[in-house]
């Protein structure tokens, strides 16, 4: 992580708007009682700069940060055996940023792979708490904040 790049960024850019993209929840078994648990976890992240018109009229330049999670919880009570996939829950989130001054590629990109996941990370923390507690299923583990 180079902070200093990502200062550059981040005096450029300024917020403009997360949304829930894209999602998917898929269950593969119905129980789920007395199982050991484990969980892979998912991170991927792909960036743009482009050219928008805004409310009022006005031409600006954004950087938009698609950031992609996924967890898929398996069974590992069975140690001979290949662990079963149990349920999966997937999201991308689109974050749009107005870009307020010219930016280095290198910087903007440094930019994406950190704050920009960490300003993503509540909203991905309750997409995954609020669909767990509607499929019933056990609630896998999710940080306060990412790991990197």
């Amino acid at each position: 992580m180079d902070k200093e790049l990502i200062a550059q960024a981040s005096e450029n850019l300024k917020l403009l708007d997360i949304v829930l993209y894209e999602s998917s929840f898929k269950q593969f078994e119905d129980s789920h009682d007395q199982l050991q648990l484990g969980q892979q976890n998912k991170l991927a992240i792909r960036a743009e700069v482009g050219e928008a018109v805004n409310n009022k009229n006005n031409a600006l330049d954004f950087f938009r940060v698609f950031v992609d999670l996924g967890i898929r919880v398996n069974d590992l009570s069975n140690s001979d055996a290949e662990p079963r996939l149990l349920y999966q829950i997937e999201a991308t989130f689109r974050i749009d940023y107005e870009l307020t001054n010219n930016v280095d590629e290198k910087a903007l990109t440094e930019f994406a792979h950190f704050n920009a996941v960490d300003n993503v990370w509540p909203f991905w923390r309750q997409f995954v708490f609020s669909t767990i507690n509607q499929a019933h299923v056990p609630c896998p583990e999710i940080p306060l904040t990412k790991t990197p």
